[in-house]
């Protein structure tokens, strides 16, 4: 049996460490520390990757990571949404926020 594991959360606010997130289909989908841009395939699946990644053969490059989160019914399944643009033009960078205190917030450092 394959299981699945969450690589992201929507609209949940991580407790520590940075704020990590991209705005996918109108929501916020918080990510690993490690992501640094997110891209969308030819099938509506998205991705992170910690580099930037390069078409390669009709696709992007294999260094990434499939962004997987719990649905409204508890289950885990690949973040999928409809195709808007061309899968070349969906890459883009991730948001990066910390907060010192909790409660002030600034872009984090790269």
């Amino acid at each position: 049996m394959l299981t699945i594991t969450p690589t992201a959360v929507v609209d949940e606010v991580p407790e520590e460490g940075p704020e990590v997130f991209a705005v996918i289909g109108g929501k916020k989908v918080f990510l690993p520390a490690d992501a640094k841009y997110v891209m969308q395939d030819r099938r509506g699946l998205w991705y992170y990757s910690s580099r930037k990644p390069r078409p390669k053969e009709g696709d992007w490059t294999p260094n990434k990571t499939s962004i997987a989160c719990r649905n409204e019914q508890g289950y885990v399944r690949a973040l999928k949404t409809d195709i808007e643009l061309a899968w070349l033009d969906t890459c883009q960078r991730t948001v990066r926020m910390v907060s010192a205190d909790g409660v002030n917030r600034r872009p984090a450092d790269d």
